[in-house]
This record gives structure tokens, C-alpha cells and sequence, in this order.
């Protein structure tokens, strides 16, 4: 459903026990950190308590991996949420998507 106190689309979910809040940002890529960042508060959550899923154009396409916190690496997605959230600290799922 639409949410527009997070200017994004959630849906919610329990899987093996746990609840989950799925976001989808209706913003720009370069500004959807406010949406997560209203999201986290709304829902409570902690930075660490995160799981941003997000393009890489240096992995093949296809090709996934997990990384716990750093840089934004160049993304302006993640660049982000890393400000609005005032933390680096969210665990990424980063999908390759290769270069053109």
C-alpha cells in the first residue's frame, strides 16, 4: 500500500518469526533516504536494523553480495540514507547489474 507519511510503498510481513517492513521509495534515487529515514522512524527502527537493497554497477549482472556498513561507494541512493539516516551502519544487499 501507499504510504505518505514516507512518501513510499510498504508492505508488511512475518517471515520465520520475524516482522518485516518492505519498502519501495516513490522519490528520486538521489533523495529516497528521506523516505527510508521516515520509515525507520515510524516503524522504529534502528539503522541496524536496516537491509538496503540497491544496484552495483561494478558487479556482473546477476551477481549478489552482502556487505555490513562502509561507504556509499559512489551511489547516490545510498549516499542517501546514509545522510538522512546520520548512519552507515544498515546492512546492503548489493545486485550486480554490470556496466552498459
Amino acid at each position: 500500500r501507499a504510504d505518505r507519511r514516507c512518501c513510499a510503498d510498504v508492505a508488511m510481513a512475518v517471515a520465520r518469526g520475524l516482522e518485516l517492513v518492505l519498502l519501495k521509495p516513490r522519490r528520486f534515487m538521489n533523495l529516497n533516504g528521506l523516505s527510508v529515514a521516515s520509515a525507520a522512524e515510524i516503524y522504529n527502527l534502528r539503522p541496524e536494523d536496516i537491509y538496503l537493497v540497491h544496484d552495483d554497477l561494478d558487479k556482473a549482472l546477476g551477481k549478489v553480495s552482502i556487505k555490513l556498513g562502509g561507504s556509499a561507494r559512489g551511489h547516490n541512493g545510498v549516499r542517501s540514507c546514509i545522510s538522512a539516516l546520520h548512519s552507515n551502519e544498515m546492512t546492503r544487499l548489493r545486485v550486480g547489474i554490470g556496466r552498459p
